[in-house]
C-alpha cells in the first residue's frame, strides 16, 4: 500500500509505503503486523504530524493489526524498530491527529 500525505495546496509532504506480514516478517494479505518498507518526508515537515498521520491511515485500512515495525539500514547500528497498537494510539493521541 503506498499512503501519500499532502498538504492544503495539494503538495507531498510524506510518502509510506508498507504491507501486511505474519509473525515470520513474510508478505501475506491476512498478516497481523505492518511493515513500513520505505518512509519519505519533505525537509522541514514535523515527523511526529507524519507518525500520527500514518497511525490514522493505516487504522483505517487495517483495523485488525497488532502492530508496526520497520528497519532503519542507514543508521550507523542498524536494528529493527517496532510498535504495539497501543503504543501508537496513545502516539496518536498525543500528537492530536
Amino acid at each position: 500500500m503506498l499512503e501519500i500525505l499532502r498538504d492544503d495546496d495539494g503538495h507531498i509532504q510524506a510518502a509510506c509505503e508498507w504491507w501486511l506480514v505474519d509473525t515470520q516478517g513474510h508478505w501475506t494479505p491476512e498478516g497481523q503486523y505492518v511493515f513500513l518498507h520505505q518512509l519519505e518526508i519533505t525537509p522541514g515537515v514535523n515527523l511526529h504530524t507524519v507518525r500520527g498521520w500514518l497511525v490514522e491511515q493505516i487504522g483505517l485500512h487495517q483495523p485488525q493489526a497488532l502492530g508496526v515495525f520497520w528497519h532503519r539500514d542507514h543508521d550507523a547500528f542498524p536494528r529493527p524498530h517496532a510498535f504495539r497498537r497501543s503504543q501508537l494510539q496513545q502516539l496518536q493521541k498525543e500528537v492530536g491527529v
